[in-house]
């Protein structure tokens, strides 16, 4: 049939020009469909660098959806899941000549749980406290909502600790032995995800529910689907946190709580055991974290030299916590209802002690205080073969496709660290857009080096006059919150526009108000190198501090340079650089979002110019013009950044994209 092939679907007189206005064709888009068919057909691994523009999305969601298959798409956004759900979907079904249903399926986590909320009111009824009227709140909701998403909810505060203590937990979840199963938000969404065509998800759900079909063999997503992995290159550090073991500050305060609640719930002599114990939790774990973090920040633990104050506080909480899982179960029995602290007490002794003291090889464990809470981790050092042999070797069709797969034009980074199969089929397809003529790179040469004295106000001034010659319109990205919060300090009192600085509101806020806000500047650390989508003359600048590599002392990355290395290749060229490269190029990626978008990207610093790798950087980012001329800048900017183009940036023309409105 015409409509399977690329051109019938993709051409100027397809499928997707039939209903999308402004369509345009893209050749790019075509070839990418014709990759994934390739894949569909052969049930085969199949690697996508697809550049801005292309319209990934829509080139791998036709053909999975064109091929009557069912199908699951992981992403690494939240952003990307809305965009897919919201904008791609409605497209493809008014475009495909067969009808197909789709559904978003979040974790656990985002769901409300009625047996928890029922929990919490009864607690708040016998021992009163604060957080009644959010709590009476939500009970209205949760009788009201179809879902039980807590995305619902947009004005709570991002972290309200209610929220947490609510949502929906696997640990000793009784599932059809519960009383509220028949109305159960978790088990409906699944529901629905089981009978849909479609299935938006993210990669935390993919490895959580790796994991659990391991131990209880019940999946929650399809093993026989064609699984697409957008933006591909985060899998490698979530894949780490879900085939490791962790435990939280939060985790034990909540744990804490729920089995205090159990036995007050008890006669005081039959809780009298868990009620003495369950108290200490908190200041235990605390204890921990002290002994093996003296101050604040983040330190490898090393189980051959753990210092005696954190092994007297391991061995505390480890029989405070075995006190509560013998002593909840039983109580939990006698009250006529399953609870989840036993299971949830066994596994955190048990991740307390892959990390203080277990000392087999494989492992990295990691110990990290914030502010008044903190995290112990036993984290894997490569997932590329637990990847390569519960995932790719699967028999079944695996899409892999991101914007940043390639270093230097070649994927071989990416392959190696996830594992994927030799001889499955690669496509690197580059933007369609015009960089050459819409994008100027400035390298200065007179910076200092990074780590001198006078960097940061070398930064702040240099910064300053490239946002003159912007008019503002920024984003200003940092490798670390310590030189975000020195050049807030050196900047912020005299910039005249308008700043927006990570951490005064939750990203997608600060991102809503530097959309609205003329000629604004925003300032931020990882979470805004990638995910983040503004398109038209609201962002006309992007500004980097320093080449993005992991810190020197960061302890997983240091223990994955140095199994590098003994495996016989340079722990720097073959990894610290490689990672580095993928990072700048997703930092680079926020300023193109479309085919008009113009802008100046600042490296402000020295090694790109001065250093033999930085050649590397720059022919892995997209073929723009460079200079370290700040006079060619500020021409530049006078002839491609029109005034008074800022002043609507607060209402950007709406514009259709063939990808829906956004790619990576």
């Amino acid at each position: 049939m015409r409509y399977r092939d690329s051109r019938g679907v993709f051409g100027s007189g397809g499928l997707i020009a039939g209903v999308m206005r402004d369509h345009e064709h893209r050749p790019e888009q075509e070839r990418m469909m014709e990759a994934v068919q390739r894949a569909i057909a052969r049930e085969d691994v199949c690697l996508v660098e697809a550049g801005t523009g292309v319209g990934k999305t829509l080139a791998y969601l036709a053909p999975s959806l064109l091929s009557g298959r069912q199908t699951v798409v992981a992403t690494g956004t939240r952003a990307l899941m809305d965009q897919i759900a919201r904008k791609d979907v409605p497209l493809l079904q008014s475009a495909l000549p067969h009808p197909f249903t789709a559904t978003v399926l979040k974790g656990r986590a985002n769901y409300l749980c009625h047996a928890r909320l029922e929990a919490e009111w009864d607690s708040l009824r016998l021992l009163g406290g604060d957080g009644r009227g959010l709590l009476i709140r939500l009970r209205r909701w949760a009788r009201e909502t179809p879902t039980g998403d807590f995305a619902e909810l947009t004005d709570l505060p991002e972290g309200e600790p209610l929220v947490r203590r609510l949502a929906s937990s696997a640990d000793g979840c009784p599932s059809r032995m519960c009383p509220h199963y028949q109305r159960c938000f978790v088990f409906a969404a699944r529901a629905r995800a089981r009978a849909s065509d479609l299935v938006i998800t993210n990669h935390h759900l993919f490895f959580a529910d790796l994991g659990s079909r391991d131990d209880s063999g019940n999946a929650i997503l399809p093993d026989d689907a064609i699984l697409v992995f957008d933006e591909a290159h985060a899998i490698e550090d979530v894949a780490t946190d879900h085939f490791g073991l962790s435990l939280a500050t939060a985790g034990v305060s909540d744990l804490a709580k729920d089995a205090i609640a159990l036995g007050r719930k008890a006669d005081p002599v039959d809780s009298r055991l868990l009620l003495s114990a369950a108290p200490r939790l908190k200041e235990r774990f605390a204890e921990v974290l002290a002994g093996l973090v003296p101050d604040e920040g983040r330190r490898e633990v090393r189980p051959d030299a753990v210092p005696s104050r954190a092994v007297r506080a391991w061995h505390a909480i480890d029989a405070d916590l075995e006190l509560v899982a013998h002593e909840a179960l039983p109580i939990a029995q006698g009250l006529g209802f399953d609870s989840d602290v036993p299971v949830r007490a066994a596994r955190a002794r048990e991740a307390i002690a892959a990390v203080l003291g277990d000392a087999s090889p494989g492992r990295v464990r990691v110990a990290e205080r914030r502010g008044r809470g903190g995290s112990i981790s036993a984290l894997p050092i490569e997932v590329a073969s637990q990847l390569r042999e519960r995932v790719f070797l699967s028999a079944r069709t695996i899409v892999l496709t991101s914007a940043t797969l390639t270093v230097d034009g070649a994927t071989g980074f990416f392959r190696s660290r996830l594992g994927v199969p030799e001889g499955s089929e690669e496509c690197v397809l580059a933007s369609p857009y015009d960089y050459g003529r819409n994008v100027l790179v400035y390298c200065p040469t007179g910076m200092p080096e990074p780590n001198d004295d006078g960097y940061a106000d070398a930064f702040a001034a240099e910064a300053r006059r490239i946002l003159d010659a912007t008019r503002g319109r920024a984003f200003l990205l940092f490798t670390s919150h310590a030189a975000l919060r020195r050049a807030c300090e050196l900047m912020r009192p005299g910039l005249p526009w308008p700043a927006l600085v990570q951490g005064e509101a939750p990203r997608d806020e600060l991102v809503r108000r530097f959309r609205e806000t003329p000629n604004a500047c925003l300032l931020g650390t990882a979470t805004f190198w990638e995910g983040v989508d503004v398109a038209g003359p609201a962002l006309s600048c992007v500004i980097i501090d320093r080449l993005p590599f992991d810190p020197p002392d960061e302890p997983v990355t240091r223990a994955r340079a140095d199994a590098v290395r003994d495996g016989g290749r340079d722990r720097f060229d073959d990894y610290l650089l490689p990672l580095a490269v993928i990072r700048l190029r997703q930092g680079f990626g926020r300023l193109v979002r479309g085919r008009s978008d113009k802008g100046v990207v600042a490296i402000l610093d020295r090694r790109i110019l001065a250093k033999r790798y930085g050649e590397t950087f720059l022919r892995s980012l997209p073929p723009a013009p460079r200079t370290s001329d700040f006079d060619e800048v500020r021409a530049w900017c006078r002839k491609h950044l029109k005034e008074g183009r800022a002043a609507r940036a607060s209402k950007p023309a709406p514009r259709t994209r063939p990808d829906g409105g956004q790619n990576r």
